[in-house]
């Protein structure tokens, strides 16, 4: 059985994570491939996470209880070191995997021995599971899977943001334990992902199938939600950042790809802005739009809905602080905030 269906890790970090994790572990327990073990590593909830999963009865499911919280990172960290079998994943707890998800992502990998890693398309649900959207697409091309070399997806993130779905990863188990070793939370914070993708791309092509593969949950209690809603700088710039300074890589890139920079630069600025005027700090709101009317965002607004997103928002912000705060211009940020922007 291990030959024609190798063994597959499934880890999954939790932390706070009861509301949702028992959806998540029978999803995975109800893959329709059956050759997986699952590794929970808590990270010290102190909610009843650790009783929920303990009631799910199971024995390929194993707990990891860390002692005193080791950050989101670290706990991801410590899934790489859990990890065995030919292949893993590091799935989020609260989130949904289809049942066919698991499966396959192995046959393609099984057939495709030079990708390093298989990521998948996503929709996107509410706190209550109801879908609203979708992740994940792959920009370019056609075809049921796209690949990217690690030259192919430096430029791609430099025009179309991180693409890539962290939980919906399946990767081969070697280069995880020996290449990856640990995820750069302490340079890369919460963006360590982007890091991790990039450098795997590095050793060996990756590959997205396009096929909407899991549910990915976004709520307001989430990591992501707070980041969405940030107004400082977002931590994927200290990815970009990292290996723009490294000469191999600005050695490959055009003048175009470090323009799309720009544009990823100048996207950033009004979506802080706007947080910034939603909460009521107006003026550091106004100096974030600076710079931002200029050819340069117009022409990005005529190349992609990302550029025209930062083009309009920017303007429609201008004129909400021309005619200063009230309620009503926060329910038109609130309205613009809901618009997906990548």
């Amino acid at each position: 059985m291990s030959d024609k269906f190798p063994l597959v890790c499934i880890c999954v970090p939790t932390y706070n994570a009861a509301s949702t994790v028992r959806e998540t572990l029978e999803s995975i327990l109800a893959q329709n491939y059956s050759n997986l073990v699952i590794h929970v590593s808590d990270n010290a909830s102190v909610d009843e996470t650790l009783k929920v999963v303990e009631s799910v009865a199971d024995s390929r499911v194993t707990i990891h209880r860390q002692e005193k919280n080791i950050g989101a990172e670290g706990n991801f960290t410590k899934c790489i070191q859990l990890a065995t079998g030919k292949y893993t994943a590091i799935f989020h707890a609260d989130d949904i995997y289809e049942p066919d998800m698991v499966a396959r992502q192995v046959a393609f990998l099984e057939a495709n021995p030079d990708i390093g890693a298989v990521f998948t398309e996503a929709v996107t649900i509410d706190e209550k599971g109801a879908p609203f959207g979708v992740i994940g697409r792959a920009p370019g091309g056609e075809g049921s899977v796209a690949r990217f070399g690690f030259r192919d997806l430096m430029q791609a993130i430099l025009l179309h943001y991180n693409f890539l779905v962290c939980p919906s990863a399946l990767v081969r188990t070697e280069i995880y334990r020996d290449e990856i070793r640990e995820w750069g939370g302490s340079l890369f914070k919460s963006s360590s992902d982007v890091d991790t993708w990039l450098r795997l791309a590095r050793k060996q092509p990756i590959a997205i199938l396009r096929e909407k593969l899991m549910r990915y949950r976004i709520s307001r209690a989430q990591f992501s939600h707070s980041i969405r809603n940030r107004t400082d700088r977002a931590d994927f710039f200290l990815v970009l950042d990292h290996y723009l300074a490294q000469p191999e890589v600005r050695d490959f890139l055009t003048k175009q790809d470090l323009r799309h920079y720009g544009w990823l630069e100048r996207h950033e600025r009004v979506a802080r802005a706007l947080n910034l005027f939603g909460s009521g700090r107006a003026p550091e709101a106004k100096g974030l739009l600076r710079g931002l009317f200029c050819w340069d965002s117009i022409y990005a607004a005529m190349i992609n809905r990302r550029g025209l997103a930062t083009l309009a928002g920017g303007a429609i912000l201008r004129l909400l602080m021309i005619s200063g705060a009230s309620k009503k211009n926060e329910a038109i940020v609130k309205a613009i905030k809901r618009i997906s922007w990548r």
